[in-house]
């Protein structure tokens, strides 16, 4: 006589980290980590090549789109206050935000190739703009995943 599935799901323990939610500052340092990885691979024609090669059924020009959608739409922005994300980092993203959307509107719906698109004005604004952001993020550098560096009590 085997297992039900009741048996085995029973059994398992659930990771305490699935336990409780975490904070809404932990929350923030993750997604800033999240979005100093977004700027270093967008910022670098190297970085978007290595990214392309290690994942070669990514279509990386939209890519770069999307996963700013993920980190960083209208709606989550707002959410990125001090003392995680300072002035001038907001800034940054605003300032990135609008660059994005104007390359977004020169560059046509349907993407070309990664090395086709690299050579095009606005994915060099958008790469400037990215390295741009990455300078302002970089003064203070990622934060810890799993501790808060901006304890609340």
């Amino acid at each position: 006589m085997g297992l039900s599935m009741t048996d085995d799901v029973d059994n398992l323990e659930t990771p305490e980290s699935a336990e409780q939610p975490i904070s809404d500052i932990l929350l923030n340092q993750r997604y800033r980590n999240y979005l100093i990885g977004y700027f270093k691979w967008v910022s670098s024609h190297e970085e978007q090549r290595r990214y392309q090669a290690t994942v070669p059924y990514v279509h990386i020009p939209n890519e770069a789109f999307n996963q700013w959608d993920d980190y960083a739409s209208d709606r989550i922005l707002e959410h990125y206050v001090e003392p995680v994300f300072s002035i001038e980092e907001q800034q940054a993203l605003r300032d990135y935000r609008a660059v994005l959307n104007s390359a977004a509107e020169d560059t046509p719906q349907m993407l070309p190739p990664l090395e086709q698109v690299i050579a095009t004005e606005p994915w060099e604004r958008l790469r400037l703009a990215a390295a741009e952001a990455l300078e302002v993020f970089m003064r203070r550098a990622t934060f810890d995943w799993e501790a808060e560096q901006f304890p609340t009590n």
